[in-house]
């Protein structure tokens, strides 16, 4: 049976993002005719052409400042892993730090021998969900001064700031996987190699979401929901 709701994730993402000034008008335009009769697939076409046409509008309006926005987030977060992350990503290869190498003979001097598989898992977890923490920090603050550039257009050029990282590790990991197969960030061990790889997408994400909420685009909802809660305990 068809639900006289439209689809919830839709409509977030229009509500959340939307750059119209119409966004609202917009919004319920779309719910009245899905409730008249429209398919899923209708509605979220729509919603995706709002968006994108809100978005691109919004960024043209200020493209000067989007531009040099979007660029200072990307400063950010260069400097960011060349001076942290990529370090300590460096430091946990396994076959090519001998940083690592080391630690891993001091650690079975101590550890007993059973103990060295959970070490050969968790150590890079450690690091990675380490650089995860940072990238959260510095993803919100660069999420924030892109916003500070243009208070007025924040959604559409914060949003454009978190596609354009998007993007790029998106295509770093096609252009990876396609060149060296899918265990490429840590050769050796494909189960491991495979493990880690996962974690660090978890770790990008983490950066995305963080420029989101930086920005101001996720806190509004929260507040939002917070507000609901506290009128209906």
């Amino acid at each position: 049976m068809r639900s006289n709701q439209p689809p919830a994730v839709a409509t977030w993402l229009l509500r959340q993002f939307g750059c119209s000034p119409r966004n609202d008008a917009i919004l319920g335009d779309l719910m009245e005719q899905y409730r008249h009769g429209r398919s899923r697939r209708w509605y979220w076409r729509q919603t995706l052409t709002a968006l994108i046409v809100g978005l691109l509008r919004g960024v043209w309006e200020e493209k000067a400042r989007a531009l040099v926005a979007i660029a200072t987030g990307w400063i950010i977060l260069v400097l960011y892993n060349l001076m942290f992350a990529g370090p300590l990503l460096h430091f946990i290869e396994f076959e090519s730090s001998p940083n690592l190498a080391l630690a891993q003979y001091l650690f079975s001097r101590v550890l007993p021998r059973n103990w060295m598989s959970f070490y050969y898992w968790f150590q890079p977890a450690l690091f990675s969900f380490v650089v995860a923490l940072l990238g959260c920090v510095v993803g919100a603050i660069s999420g924030s001064v892109v916003a500070k550039f243009q208070p007025s257009a924040r959604i559409p050029i914060v949003t454009l700031y978190a596609a354009s990282v998007c993007c790029y590790q998106f295509c770093r990991i096609s252009l990876a996987i396609m060149k060296w197969g899918l265990p490429f960030v840590y050769p050796g061990h494909e189960v491991r190699g495979l493990f880690m790889f996962l974690v660090r997408q978890i770790a990008w994400a983490t950066i995305i979401v963080s420029i989101l909420f930086g920005g101001g685009l996720l806190r509004s909802r929260v507040e939002a929901v917070r507000t609901v809660e506290e009128q209906n305990p």
